[in-house]
């Protein structure tokens, strides 16, 4: 368990919902580092500050809430300068313009993109230091909450949607024919608003 973690349990346990100051969080927890302790713990999201020098634990309901609420920075993938092209169920939401969006769970919502293969280690040292928990395609690891999953290619396509790279629109209709039964309703939205002959190739069949 992470040493934070550890200390805001006991904090809530000590204050609850009661206010306190640095005196009492030193008189509680002895540590001749009170501020920074204070301060990590609110850059955490453990606690925030109810006056000069007053401090509160966050309720443990509402910090689960705020890391669950927590949506992927996008836009995290274009700040790294190399290129990349989202994927998968990511590239048909995008395709769709968020219309259609599968592939996760109520604990799990895997982020698809593809990145250079030779590209890889840089990749794990850009997310690590950004905070964002990633998975390279295949790996056998736990996943739970937003997650970056790799997927290495020696070359790839994309094209440009709303500021972001994302494979080419026939790659994406590809990848939901593979898996029609899943996104009929991405197809059909795809149909109508790039005339992909989804409908024409129904009726014929």
């Amino acid at each position: 368990m992470d040493k934070y973690t550890e200390l805001y349990a006991w904090i809530w346990k000590s204050f609850g919902r009661e206010t306190f100051s640095l005196d009492r969080l030193r008189a509680t927890f002895p540590t001749s580092q009170a501020p920074k302790v204070a301060h990590d713990l609110i850059k955490r999201g453990y606690l925030r500050q109810a006056g000069r020098g007053i401090y509160e634990a966050v309720e443990p309901s509402d910090f689960m809430e705020k890391i669950t609420a927590r949506e992927a920075d996008l836009g995290l993938a274009e700040k790294s300068g190399k290129v990349y092209a989202f994927c998968g169920s990511t590239a048909v939401s995008m395709w769709t313009d968020g219309y259609y969006w599968t592939g996760f769970t109520i604990g799990y919502r895997p982020i698809h993109l593809t990145i250079r293969k030779k590209d890889s280690t840089f990749w794990k040292r850009f997310l690590r230091k950004a905070g964002i928990k990633f998975a390279f395609e295949g790996e056998s690891k736990t996943l739970f909450g937003e997650v970056f999953v790799l997927h290495p290619r020696e070359r790839f396509g994309c094209e440009e949607k709303e500021g972001l790279k994302v494979i080419p629109l026939d790659e994406a209709v590809q990848f939901c024919l593979k898996h029609e039964l899943v996104y009929e309703p991405a197809l059909e939205y795809l149909d109508q608003k790039y005339h992909i002959g989804y409908g024409h190739r129904e009726h014929m069949i």
